[in-house]
């Protein structure tokens, strides 16, 4: 399997969904006499999964420990857990998302999983190959276990093709969309001004084709690259959809692009495959109506990934033990790993999870489709570069080069020097 980029837009899901507040502490006290207490922070919606479906069996499993689950809104999150981790405070155990991984693998305010008692190297060649990348320092410690990937694909609302006279199955979609090229064709037939629209957002166009690409925003020795092919290219497709209107207005994850969802108005969106479980929430009425192909190619390679997570023992708490067991039971228990994924569309990492029957079963919210006959490919083919601390900046900078070009009116050119400009002022 091949490395691949996530990116932090898994973490916009949070600004839909419930948002919870709180502070942690490593010193927490239980409340069952005799039981030991951990805390856990995390972001919406991983609370709930957490709650409804790992801690009860966890619980069960572990009668010695409770475990208390605490979830910020997912832009407060990072820097919540960055600041409460620097003043030695905060909880037992924390999720990191992979946009914050540099930043949160060098703080080093993470116990090192590769000592004694964790030994967490022997645990390597347990996880997808890629991910322990992301949580192996060069110094060889291990801040974090991987939990889930999200391999991605173009998901598409099956009314909205047939009313264009467009084919609905699986496969006649991606044969019509095969390249970027092809997808600007095709989106034509797709967008009424006003009223219909071939996607959501201008930011799907370049996250897909960046990752796709494994093009990251900053080179080997730190330069960024805004400016390169890739990242050009990705431009002219936005500014080529944008002239035929194919963008719808809502801002991503908002209420009025949650509606979209419900009547069928946009009818592509480009995500992991977490996006599963976000359209049976979003549009419980649409069971039948939606679809999941590959996305369209650029340079031949249509795979690429839009999500992940890992979790990790803060090194201030004093009950590593107890975390350590949750840790493990969270990103290797099979039955917590299968829930996950049938629940909540929660991909694992752990590679001997990949193998079961439960990954492969029809989907009727999707017609009956075995999705993962899509996603399970794309696992396999996904590239990636990688990552920096300043990722964060320079993404959130190119999204307001894109908003610049599509609703400004700002020339490409123009937007891009201020996007650099800013970008560069920002980072560390």
């Amino acid at each position: 399997m091949k490395k691949v980029l996530f990116t932090g837009i898994i973490s916009m899901v949070g600004l839909t969904l419930m948002a919870c507040s709180g502070s942690g502490s490593s010193e927490g006290s239980s409340s069952d006499e005799g039981k030991e207490e951990i805390t856990v922070w995390t972001w919406p919606n991983n609370d709930q999964t957490f709650e409804n479906i790992t801690i009860p069996m966890f619980e069960e499993e572990h009668p010695d420990i409770n475990v208390k689950v605490e979830a910020f809104g997912s832009e407060e999150y990072p820097q919540k857990l960055r600041t409460s981790l620097t003043a030695g405070e905060g909880p037992d155990v924390a999720m990191v998302e992979i946009a914050n991984v540099s930043d949160f693998r060098e703080m080093g305010t993470f116990e090192n999983l590769n000592q004694e008692p964790y030994n967490a190297a022997e645990l390597k060649a347990d996880y997808v190959d890629y991910t322990w990348e992301y949580v192996e320092g060069d110094d060889g410690s291990v801040f974090a276990l991987p939990k889930n990937t999200a391999p991605a694909a173009m998901f598409y609302n099956k009314k909205a093709f047939s009313e264009a006279g467009l084919p609905t199955d699986p496969d006649e979609v991606h044969e019509l969309m095969k390249t970027w090229d092809d997808y600007v064709e095709a989106a034509g037939e797709l967008s009424t001004s006003g009223e219909k629209w071939a996607i959501s957002t201008p930011n799907q166009v370049k996250d897909t084709i960046i990752q796709q690409n494994g093009t990251p925003y900053y080179d080997e020795e730190g330069n960024l690259q805004i400016d390169n092919e890739t990242f050009m290219d990705a431009y002219d497709y936005v500014e080529q959809l944008d002239d035929m209107d194919a963008f719808s207005p809502y801002v991503e994850f908002s209420s009025e692009w949650n509606g979209a969802i419900q009547n069928g108005s946009v009818a592509t969106y480009f995500h992991g495959n977490w996006f599963e479980a976000y359209l049976k929430n979003n549009s419980p009425e649409g069971e039948g109506n939606w679809g999941v192909t590959y996305a369209p190619e650029y340079k031949g390679q249509s795979a690429f990934n839009d999500g992940g997570d890992f979790i990790g023992i803060v090194k201030d708490s004093e009950k590593k033990e107890a975390g350590w067991e949750f840790v493990q039971f969270v990103s290797q228990n099979s039955e917590n790993l299968e829930k996950m994924y049938t629940q909540d569309a929660l991909y694992p990492a752990y590679e001997e999870a990949l193998s079961n029957e439960w990954m492969n079963q029809e989907n009727e919210f999707f017609g009956g489709q075995v999705t993962n006959e899509i996603f399970a490919e794309v696992a396999d083919n996904m590239e990636a570069p990688s990552i920096s601390v300043n990722d964060p900046v320079a993404e959130s900078g190119v999204n307001d080069l894109l908003s610049n070009i599509t609703e400004s009116d700002r020339s490409l050119n123009e937007a891009l020097e201020q996007a650099v400009s800013e970008i560069e002022a920002r980072q560390e």
